[in-house]
């Protein structure tokens, strides 16, 4: 029986581990995974109801992961030589970015990235060797934490 892409697709795909991330949206448990897969040194800082969770790699990308008392996490940012993984971080909030980023694109838009979609806001920029970004869900911020609290 010949075997066509699709079903050679499949195949790897069932054979694929599934890993969690932390993720915007996703649950905190996560982080160590993130922590694992970038091989970075990770350090929690509890603030004002909420912890950041900070991943640095030894090749200078910093990313920081919000968590509510809940386990949620609110809020990612990064910074670095390097962009992380955005779909990784963006997790089911990915399509929605995707979407609207080539959107901007398409109407020939330069520079840094801004994205409003709904409850979603994303805003990366930078230039290569410093790239910088933040993303969040606004119903997902805790009460007592300001916009300006995302660094």
């Amino acid at each position: 029986m010949p075997f066509n892409k699709l079903t050679v697709g499949i195949a790897l795909f069932a054979f694929l581990p599934i890993a969690a991330f932390a993720e915007l949206g996703g649950d905190v448990t996560s982080v160590q995974n993130d922590q694992n897969r970038l091989q970075a040194v990770r350090r929690a800082t509890l603030s004002n109801g909420y912890t950041v969770h900070e991943l640095q790699t030894d090749n200078g990308i910093s990313v920081r992961e919000y968590a509510s008392t809940q386990g949620k996490i609110f809020a990612v940012t990064w910074e670095g030589p390097f962009l992380p993984d955005l779909q990784q971080l963006l997790g089911t909030y990915f399509p929605t970015f995707k979407a609207a980023a080539e959107a901007q694109r398409a109407t020939g838009a330069r520079g840094p990235l801004a994205v409003t979609q709904d409850d979603l806001v994303v805003q990366s920029g930078g230039h290569m060797r410093a790239y910088s970004g933040k993303a969040y869900v606004i119903s997902l911020i805790p009460p007592q934490v300001a916009i300006a609290d995302i660094q």
